[in-house]
């Protein structure tokens, strides 16, 4: 009969004790509030993370949430420890990506979402590099507009974002990555190429607009001014593809970052409008989660400010 484990030995099994494992399984149902949603973060069982909580609830002798019909929240203890876990995970994983010495072995998902201009313009290169330097990552991308990107990034769905506007989430810090340039755009045969126009000139187009309330909306809105209640407005959308689609075809003008339509532009099928008034710059930024607990996350982060630095010095 083996000998009783010594109270001070780790335990061995999955779901035992104080653990790694435990504190990030806590981790992640603190921040994401759903068994499932956390199963599916870390690949393992609903079961399993049941297990895992009551595993560290039963170490530690308390109880980590207040568990009621209406709501999923942290106990009172539950908050002290998540303090406390954070540390540690912060701890074990600055570790392991000081000290392993396995940067082409990293492996592991990165959630991030990113808007339609990031995607027409520096995404593949960051994609190429990850490709290149961590074959065993694995990007999961989200190609939403701000709005959308900023809710799934609260909720925990996504570890950061590249949008165009700061995250109103004390747990998500928010860094300018680049500002671009915003143009009209129009099929060459719905405009004059060789006119200037006036704002209200532009207004005798059908306009292709954005939701409203979004920050591309808000964009859009300081630069007309008084008449962006003209009526001018025909077509809305949050999607980049669709606007292009319907200027090409002739139905309105968009006002896009050229960067994101090069293509469009030099094969004849879009075409620059002459304005007397230019737009302002379009600021980008990266919204990250304060604390992602991922060396995979953390070098994701990395190749994002580097590609996201070298787009925006080219561009100026």
């Amino acid at each position: 009969m083996p000998a009783a484990a010594s109270p001070l030995q780790p335990y061995s099994s999955d779901a035992g004790g104080l653990t790694i494992k435990n504190m990030r399984t806590f981790f992640w149902l603190a921040r994401l509030q759903n068994y499932h949603a956390v199963a599916r973060h870390l690949n393992v069982t609903q079961p399993a993370v049941t297990a895992r909580i009551a595993a560290l609830e039963d170490e530690l002798g308390i109880s980590l949430f207040s568990r009621s019909q209406r709501n999923f929240e942290l106990s009172p203890e539950g908050k002290d420890a998540l303090r406390m876990c954070e540390e540690v995970l912060d701890a074990v994983d600055t570790m392991r990506e000081r000290f392993s010495g396995t940067r082409g072995q990293l492996g592991g998902i990165a959630r991030i979402g990113i808007v339609d201009t990031v995607a027409r313009t520096w995404l593949p290169t960051v994609l190429d590099r990850v490709r290149r330097e961590y074959p065993n990552v694995v990007l999961e991308i989200t190609n939403e507009g701000t709005l959308e990107l900023h809710a799934l990034l609260k909720s925990g769905a996504l570890a950061m974002s590249v949008t165009i506007d700061e995250c109103d989430d004390p747990d998500v810090t928010n860094t300018v990555v680049g500002k671009y340039e915003v143009e009209w755009v129009a099929s060459p045969g719905l405009i004059d190429l060789h006119k200037v126009y006036a704002v209200e000139e532009l207004m005798q187009f059908p306009l292709i607009g954005y939701v409203a309330k979004s920050p591309p909306d808000a964009h859009l809105r300081r630069y007309l001014g008084k008449y962006y209640s003209s009526g001018g407005i025909r077509n809305t959308t949050n999607s980049m593809s669709t606007m292009i689609w319907l200027a090409e075809n002739g139905l309105g003008i968009a006002a896009i970052p050229p960067h994101a339509v090069e293509q469009h532009i030099a094969s004849g099928r879009l075409a620059l409008i002459r304005t007397e008034q230019r737009f302002e710059p379009m600021t980008f930024y990266l919204n990250c989660r304060n604390r992602p607990y991922s060396p995979v996350v953390r070098v994701i982060e990395t190749l994002v400010r580097e590609e996201a630095a070298k787009f925006d010095r080219k561009t100026r």
